[in-house]
């Protein structure tokens, strides 16, 4: 095995995760790419191990273990108890570990180990998935540090917790015509299929990196390396304290300039007859 093929063990991504500025105590929301790291003996369980040893037994950690089921989508209903996430193989070996709990959501549903789970994750559906009082709001109370393991601005989901902190008028703007909700639905108790309208839809995240360079300059985010992978670390409240300054200044910043996105042209119209109305 050649030197860029060498495979990382739990201790030293434990080290890594250390060096990076992770401490005993602390409360992470990680988003991940397992095959950034190169390989890993014992895969993305190794991994998971790694980060909750050096958090420790009084550290939280949160990954989202999104599903996004829509029937318009054509994505079957989802069952808080078997539906897997969507978003990455480390994200499906928290859900699946004994000692995580998922929030019952059926779009942006989480999983989170910690002490503090069932009020981290508790009652989700009656917030918006990303917005005030959802799991990743909730983890503002313990001092929340993002760990962006081998991705980039663009799959921080607490970005849009931003846009709807900052009271952007666009978030309601869904993407089917003429509503400001989407369709989902669950598989309840009983095993019988519901539908609940999800408001505050959080939209398109592919323009997202534009603010990296302005998060880096005021020292918000750090860029860190753990195994093969760039990745980046951040503290929650001083990202949406940033970002509170930068909406104000652009309040379409985070909206992407793609000609084929659905949503985001959307949003841009109605922000530019919102704010004209404003200032006529």
């Amino acid at each position: 095995m050649s030197q860029m093929e060498r495979a990382w063990t739990r201790t030293q991504l434990s080290e890594q995760f250390h060096k990076a500025g992770l401490a005993p105590g602390d409360a992470v929301i990680l988003h991940s790419s397992l095959k950034s790291l190169g390989v890993v003996e014992g895969g993305a369980e190794a991994v998971v191990d790694a980060l909750l040893e050096v958090i420790g037994p009084r550290g939280h950690l949160l990954v989202p273990t999104f599903t996004y089921c829509l029937p318009m989508w054509n994505i079957p209903p989802f069952d808080v108890r078997t539906t897997k996430s969507r978003v990455g193989a480390i994200t499906e070996t928290v859900r699946l570990r004994p000692d995580a709990l998922r929030s019952f959501h059926p779009t942006h549903s989480v999983a989170v180990v910690g002490p503090e789970k069932e009020t981290v994750t508790r009652n989700h559906l009656h917030a918006t998935p990303l917005g005030v009082d959802c799991p990743f709001d909730r983890m503002r109370k313990y001092g929340a540090k993002i760990l962006m393991l081998g991705t980039t601005q663009d799959t921080n989901s607490s970005l849009h917790l931003c846009e709807v902190l900052a009271k952007l008028p666009y978030v309601e703007v869904a993407f089917s015509e003429g509503q400001d909700f989407e369709l989902a639905w669950f598989i309840n108790e009983e095993g019988q299929v519901e539908y609940t309208p999800i408001y505050e839809v959080p939209g398109c995240s592919r323009g997202f990196r534009v603010v990296e360079e302005p998060l880096r300059r005021a020292g918000v985010l750090r860029d860190v390396m753990i195994g093969n992978a760039p990745s980046q670390l951040l503290l929650l409240e001083e990202l949406i304290e940033a970002m509170k300054s930068l909406l104000a200044t652009d309040p379409t910043l985070l909206l992407c300039h793609n000609e084929q996105c659905t949503i985001c042209s959307k949003r841009r119209a109605y922000m530019k007859k919102v704010m004209g109305s404003a200032s006529s």
